[in-house]
């Protein structure tokens, strides 16, 4: 194909569907748009469907001027053909043109579809988004809380992260800067201590409440999927065990999912209960894994926090963004100069606490850098071991010093050269037996321990080396060894990935279970006793079960995505790299894999594709950094 002419303009639409590249969403949104104002011009729909195309990979907006220069990938990363796009000229002239289209100044005299911002296309309602979260996190970015006992604050940061202890003084820092402000951005990567630094703001915040006579803080403890925020509410118990019994009865031991806390609402899924004005009922609202929340999510969330709340982001802004569109904790510290705070910020804690904060040569003025800290003592993986050395090299993009870890004959990090021409059976036949062995044993307890050691974390979802291959050939490759036994989809042994909230049977997206006879009955139908679907205990550690027709939405998880692997935890990762680099083949994408392990990393590629991905970085099209900073992103 790569011999044809390039496609005549006319037919690019058309043609990018049959290519693939645009869904048949994409394609019918524009065709149903033009037709409603009789939109003649093909240049108007084709810029509709990718504007459509570009929020469904992860962009906030289409810019119309690197489309030229980027191409398109299918979704195993194979190259498009050639196909012509209108001038640039003329495609923003026709889109300024139409009654589709409102350019910037336009956007609030006459509602329309779609916003035209000098080559920037937005779908409308991304372009409001992104400008209200905007607006919220400057105006939450200023906002002091001044009501602060400095002699208290002081004695509790002394006792909790001694100014003597250097390893600690991120996390008195974050405290600080949490206690006195409306709004906090705190990252780290791995094993930093983002929750433990949290649980102990909890207790100085509540300390502050109770020793002044005031009613205790409402605390809300939140995160995007059900699984993050399980952990998350059992990280934040552990590190508050041991606490004085005045202020105990006043900590939050449980957390929960964005969508339950706002309100979810079966019959209008994208509005919820609270929104401004009928805000969250918290004082203090937590936010963990904040890089996995998208645009329309955030501003939600920002927009039912009470101004007078305190709001905390938690996350780490090197891991990869959301898997909807934008990239919010990226663009946060996007423009960040980190030297340091502003003048009138530095000497308002001098005031009240003693500390001393770097004044920002760069950003003397307050703004949102008041706001942030970066955790970068990593207190998990104790002595900088093999895992955070492998994982702090990618995040700096050497590539040197990756390659360099993954050759120390370390078994805790491995690089294992892949020959894409061989077979499955080849590359992972004998990994799959040993790693998932243990599914053929009869307690349940046992195979969810199994699903939680180890898992295949794949750069896509097709291609020979991607999701949806791998996770059919470990199957078979099961079954061939008789480890798992039955056809079909439901068998004893496999692993299920919910991909759908389920408020009600509260199982929720990201959770993994297995499915697995039921031994408490009899057998029947041919010796087979029931298939149940299990799932780790939410409060307990007896594993709760359903039926397999209650499960919502959800796909057999040998294998996932990385994208999919965001806010989980194993023991071992096995990350499977394709032939080529991609898109999203990136320094992200293979950071986020390896931080997802504990004890063991396995990269299945060659040395050049790897080299590849560390180099090449996430390239997001948003607005948000701009907006915040004062400078021009995207």
């Amino acid at each position: 194909m790569s011999g044809q002419e390039p496609l005549p303009p006319a037919r690019t639409t058309r043609a990018l569907l049959e290519l693939g590249v645009l869904s048949h969403l994409d394609y019918e949104l524009g065709e149903a748009l033009c037709g409603l104002v009789d939109e003649r011009g093909p240049e108007v729909a084709l810029g509709v469907a990718l504007a459509s195309r570009a929020v469904q990979r992860g962009h906030v907006f289409l810019e119309l001027a690197a489309l030229g220069s980027q191409g398109f990938q299918d979704e195993s990363g194979q190259p498009i053909p050639a196909v012509a796009l209108p001038p640039l000229r003329d495609w923003c002239e026709a889109l300024s043109q139409s009654r589709l289209v409102a350019v910037e100044t336009q956007s609030a005299l006459a509602p329309r579809p779609l916003v035209l911002v000098d080559s920037r296309l937005y779908l409308a309602r991304y372009f409001e988004y992104e400008r209200r979260l905007a607006a919220m996190l400057l105006a939450r970015s200023v906002a002091r809380h001044d009501g602060l006992d400095g002699a208290l604050l002081r004695r509790g940061l002394e006792r909790l992260f001694p100014l003597a202890n250097e390893a600690l003084l991120g996390q008195r820092r974050a405290c600080l800067l949490a206690a006195l402000g409306g709004l906090s951005v705190i990252s780290g990567g791995p094993g930093t201590g983002k929750t433990f630094t949290v649980a102990k703001l909890l207790l100085l915040l509540q300390e502050q409440a109770l020793e002044r006579g005031n009613e205790p803080l409402r605390v809300a403890l939140l995160a995007p999927t059900g699984k993050a925020a399980q952990r998350l509410g059992e990280a934040i118990a552990q590190n508050l065990d041991g606490a004085p019994d005045a202020l105990a009865p006043h900590l939050p031991r449980e957390a929960s999912t964005i969508h339950r806390a706002l309100g979810f609402q079966r019959h209008t899924p994208t509005r919820f209960r609270h929104h401004a004005d009928n805000p969250l009922p918290a004082d203090v609202v937590v936010v963990d894994e904040a890089s996995m929340v998208d645009l329309a999510l955030m501003t939600k969330l920002v927009d039912a926090v009470s101004p007078d709340a305190r709001l905390v982001l938690l996350g780490d802004k090197d891991q990869l963004a959301s898997v909807e569109a934008g990239a919010i904790l990226g663009e946060i510290y996007g423009g960040n100069p980190g030297d340091g705070y502003s003048q009138a910020f530095a000497a308002r804690v001098r005031e009240l606490t003693g500390d001393d904060l770097p004044v920002s040569r760069a950003r003397p003025a307050p703004g949102i850098h008041d706001c942030m800290v970066h955790l970068t003592h990593v207190h998990r993986f104790a002595g900088g071991g093999p895992i955070a050395r492998l994982a702090s090299a990618v995040n700096r993009g050497s590539v040197e010093d990756a390659l360099a870890v993954l050759g120390e004959a370390e078994p805790a990090v491995e690089l294992v050269p892949i020959d894409h021409a061989a077979t499955l059976e080849a590359s992972f036949g004998r990994l799959v037996e040993q790693r998932f062995a243990g599914l053929s044993a009869p307690s349940v307890e046992h195979k969810l321990a199994v699903l939680s050691s180890f898992r295949f974390l794949c750069a896509h979802r097709r291609g020979p080396f991607g999701v949806e291959a791998l996770n059919r050939f470990v199957a078979e490759q099961l079954r061939r060894a008789g480890v798992l036994s039955g056809s079909g989809d439901w068998y004893d042994g496999r692993p299920v990935l919910v991909t759908a909230n389920d408020y009600g049977l509260e199982l929720f997206n990201g959770d993994v279970g297995v499915i697995a006879e039921e031994h408490t009955c009899e057998p029947r139908d041919g010796d087979r006793r029931p298939l149940v679907a299990f799932f780790p205990g939410a409060k307990s550690s007896v594993p709760r079960r359903f039926s397999p027709g209650q499960l919502p939405p959800h796909e057999t998880v040998f294998a996932m995505s990385v994208h999919k692997a965001q806010g989980s935890e194993l023991s071992e990762v096995a990350l499977v790299l394709p032939e080529r680099v991609s898109p999203i083949v990136t320094r992200e994408l293979v950071y986020t894999a390896i931080t997802r392990a504990r004890e063991r990393v396995r990269i299945y590629a060659t040395r050049e594709v790897l080299a590849q991905a560390i180099e090449q970085t996430v390239r997001r099209a948003s607005g948000l950094g701009e907006a915040l900073w004062g400078r021009r992103g995207g």
